[in-house]
């Protein structure tokens, strides 16, 4: 079977600070043709620090979508053409301070393939040096530092639920626990 939808036709139908949206219509592998929505994002980096002892540092802030405070994993949007590697340094210091000896890329995850282009390159961050936090004018959030068993018990419990957070982290502590 042939698993691929060629585009006949594309309609933009917002352009905004951080997405964009628009509607193509796809010819299907029988021939018939459909309408996909389509959120276009840049990217982002995502930073799962972690510290000499082994405990994850995370930030805390509200996210107006789902109206509530969310725990995560420190994560910035992709400038046009920017580095993966280098958008999560900086975002790393910006959010919580820290400064990594060293940052490996450890996952690529598609958030949410079914509506949009989204990739995350996340990033393993270690022999971490504390800092003073710097977030952007819009950004209030606070880093703390958590042992590993309390986030993954805050994963299994549904405290933590932001999906970046919940890979990232559910996979550094596999990488730990070799």
């Amino acid at each position: 079977m042939d698993y691929y939808e060629k585009t006949v036709s594309r309609k933009p139908i917002y352009e905004g600070n951080i997405i964009d949206v628009e509607v193509l219509t796809v010819e299907l592998p029988n021939g018939r043709t459909a309408p996909r929505d389509v959120v276009r994002h840049s990217g982002a980096a995502v930073i799962v620090p972690v510290t000499d002892k082994g405990e994850v540092v995370l930030v805390k802030q509200y996210r107006k979508p789902i109206e509530q405070v969310s725990l995560e994993v420190p994560a910035g949007k992709l400038e046009k053409g920017e580095d993966p590697k280098i958008c999560a340094a900086r975002e790393l210091k910006e959010e919580t301070g820290y400064t990594a000896g060293k940052l490996e890329k450890i996952l690529t995850l598609h958030p949410a393939s079914a509506y949009t282009d989204e990739v995350l390159h996340v990033y393993l961050a270690s022999d971490l040096t504390k800092g003073e936090a710097n977030p952007d004018e819009d950004e209030f959030i606070t880093a703390n530092v958590y042992p590993m068993e309390e986030a993954l018990n805050m994963i299994k419990d549904g405290l933590i639920t932001d999906a970046k957070t919940v890979a990232g982290v559910l996979f550094a502590a596999r990488l730990f626990n070799k």
